[in-house]
């Protein structure tokens, strides 16, 4: 938990008051009091006006406002303004740009236009975040910095490719061990001096292919996109340690982005105080892809306090179409993320700008300029809802007896290179097992490779296709010692080097699964194939694969296609435990059977009877064993939902329940279970 210095939730939002006169600054103050809140973020985007040359600083406006804020009674969460260097300074060191992937360098304007790798850039930005410390070390409303703004940048210049032969020389030490593992003879691809070695762009290896950008030189991007995710990691970490260097007790965090393909959060997660994240669900977006990034955030957090450092109290004005939330939406969406873990709701923005790129995103104070808008009064109710809650939930942690495995590594070796079926999504593929065992009412994380398998009773892998031997000896070892533990197509394919395993994939654990992988069949999307699964047919789309079966029980079989009457969804009993495998790309309905089947056979604890879709249930225990339910409808109709024995009472009406309850559409109900 965060020192919060107070009872209850940090909710708030971002200020800009470079763009405002004082006096309308106030009253902005005065109207988020008056919507229950308590945090400002201020500073983000303020390095023009706060360093207008090389030499020149001058803080007097961050000064008034950080005064008028502890004046008004506010907690502050002060960022480094580090995301979109000033004019001036990219004027003077156009090599602080960044080169894109097809070689084309930025001009100046915008944001998020830097190389994470310009000497330049990191010490313009070291010496901007000391200065903020230096300077605001003593002010008490302080409680958390915020460096950056949603890191996001590749950058291809020649700074970075002098940086990334340095990366892979400490990497591989020697060029005979980098050629091996990038498999270089591979059209004769053979490198003999490490200043031949190139950035992978689209002039040499990388390629468009509907959508995707992939390498034909699969280790190489790989190892670009690993280099690339620490560059960006170590200007945070400059940064941090700046911050530190005067503000040791203040927790530092920068905003992460969920499901963001460049960086690997896990990675990012361990240098971080605080995980804070940006949550903007598209109009209509499925309630559980939303919650998979929630529960990935907590994930990624392993244990770590989670703030909801932004999301919309409307429109998002970077969706195709900016359509405004409503009330109901803007709370289920809030409090989806509370029930995930965060300790904090806040908005962007507070106040909608008159001009810029975002002067249509969604505000709490909108161009119509008052606290009597819909959107305002949405705003303020989440606020008196926060505090019916107080402090106790905070205390408490998600209790989960699953986990679904997510890797950033595998997802980048599986897309990034050509086949075996370009419409593969990995994120579908998990997501799709995420909201099985979500339908039944089973507390779910999301975890990472690193991760102690041995907290929970059944582990979900869904293709987890780069598989190292620590990988496959920590699933073995799981697996022996009573875990349950499903893998799905695809998985076990490559190796950390990203080469292919020899033997049949599921790399060095066909033992464990009880059989041999020998390939994979694709097609596309226009056409499908048929399973048999404990007496019932169900379709398989995109990839399956030729199971040879060596010792374990198979459930189902190919109907059709190639691979008629060959089996494609196995368990084998290995030590203790259970490993099941998906050879095919399962559609939701047999993802949904097969998940049931493994709750009810296993005995895994659910926190309702029965599947229900459209609902989602996360279940939150306290150090002393209380237990809360946050129960939350985002159907249009009405649900029932019939809860485990037990009584239990509404934090927010004070209503109470006694085993079944029926959920308004679109409702949100937080309970707590009563002694009887």
């Amino acid at each position: 938990m965060i020192d919060m210095k107070r009872n209850g939730f940090w909710y708030g939002g971002e200020c800009y008051p470079e763009q405002w006169d004082e006096d309308t600054f106030k009253r902005d103050l005065r109207w988020m009091r008056e919507a229950n809140m308590n945090i400002a973020t201020i500073g983000v985007f303020c390095w023009a006006i706060v360093q207008k040359d090389e030499s020149t600083y001058d803080f007097s406006f961050l000064d008034r406002a950080l005064e008028i804020l502890e004046h008004e009674g506010f907690y502050v969460c002060l960022a480094t303004p580090t995301a979109a260097p000033p004019l001036w300074m990219v004027r003077k060191y156009p090599e602080i740009l960044s080169v894109d992937v097809n070689g084309h360098m930025r001009k100046p304007g915008g944001r998020a236009n830097f190389c994470p790798n310009s000497e330049k850039y990191r010490e313009f930005s070291v010496r901007i975040a000391e200065k903020l410390a230096e300077r605001y070390r003593d002010y008490r409303p302080l409680v958390l910095w915020h460096v950056n703004n949603e890191y996001s940048n590749y950058c291809y210049c020649e700074t970075c490719e002098r940086k990334f032969r340095e990366w892979l020389k400490n990497k591989y030490a020697s060029l005979d061990e980098l050629n091996k593992k990038w498999y270089s003879d591979f059209w004769s691809q053979r490198i003999y001096d490490w200043e031949e070695i190139s950035l992978p762009t689209t002039r040499n290896f990388l390629l468009f292919r509907k959508d995707r950008l992939q390498s034909i030189n699969p280790a190489i991007y790989q190892d670009y996109r690993r280099f690339m995710n620490e560059s960006l990691l170590e200007c945070f970490e400059l940064e941090y340690q700046a911050l530190k260097k005067y503000t040791p007790n203040v927790p530092v965090t920068t905003n992460l982005m969920a499901t963001f393909k460049p960086l690997d959060y896990f990675l990012w997660a361990k240098k971080m105080d605080v995980i804070s994240w940006d949550s903007y669900p598209d109009y209509g977006e499925d309630h559980v892809r939303v919650s998979l990034r929630c529960a990935l955030m907590r994930g990624v957090a392993r244990g770590k306090p989670v703030v909801l450092m932004e999301q919309s109290p409307s429109q998002a004005i970077w969706k195709w179409y900016n359509h405004q939330k409503s009330a109901s939406a803007l709370k289920l969406h809030t409090f989806q993320t509370i029930a995930h873990g965060a300790e904090a709701a806040l908005y962007f923005q507070i106040r909608q700008s008159k001009g810029g790129c975002e002067r249509f995103h969604g505000a709490v104070i909108t161009h119509a300029n008052t606290n009597g808008t819909r959107v305002f009064e949405a705003v303020k109710c989440i606020g008196e809802d926060l505090k019916k809650l107080e402090d106790r939930v905070l205390n408490t942690r998600v209790d989960a007896q699953v986990a679904v495995l997510f890797d950033w590594e595998s997802w980048w070796a599986l897309e990034d290179s050509p086949g075996p079926n370009i419409d593969f999504s990995y994120l579908q593929e998990v997501e799709k097992y995420y909201r099985a065992l979500l339908r039944m009412g089973v507390g779910v994380d999301v975890i990472g490779v690193e991760e102690d398998f041995s907290k929970y009773k059944a582990i979900f892998a869904p293709t987890l296709f780069m598989v190292s031997d620590e990988i496959g000896r920590d699933i073995r070892s799981y697996v022996e010692s009573g875990g349950i533990f499903v893998a799905t197509t695809m998985s076990g394919v490559v190796d950390e080097n990203n080469l292919a395993w020899l033997g049949g994939y599921l790399a060095s654990m066909n033992d464990v699964f009880g059989v041999r992988v020998e390939e994979f069949d694709a097609f596309p999307l226009s056409e499908e194939r048929t399973v048999l699964f404990l007496g019932k047919k169900y379709l398989v789309k995109l990839i399956e694969g030729l199971v040879r079966v060596e010792k374990a029980f198979v459930m189902g079989t190919y109907s059709d296609g190639l691979y008629a009457n060959e089996p494609c969804i196995t368990f084998n009993q290995y030590g203790e435990g259970f490993a099941y495998y998906v050879a095919a790309c399962a559609s939701q309905e047999l993802c949904n059977d097969f998940v049931r089947y493994i709750v009810e056979r296993h005995g895994i604890e659910t926190s309702f009877s029965g599947p229900v879709d459209g609902v989602e249930v996360v279940r939150r225990r306290s150090k002393d064993s209380r237990m809360y339910l946050f129960v939350m409808n985002f159907d249009s109709k009405r649900k029932q939902v019939l809860l485990k024995e037990g009584k239990w009472r509404d934090l927010m009406s004070g209503r109470t329940f006694f085993d079944s309850l029926v959920l308004e559409p679109h409702g949100v109900l937080i309970l707590e279970k009563v002694d009887i």
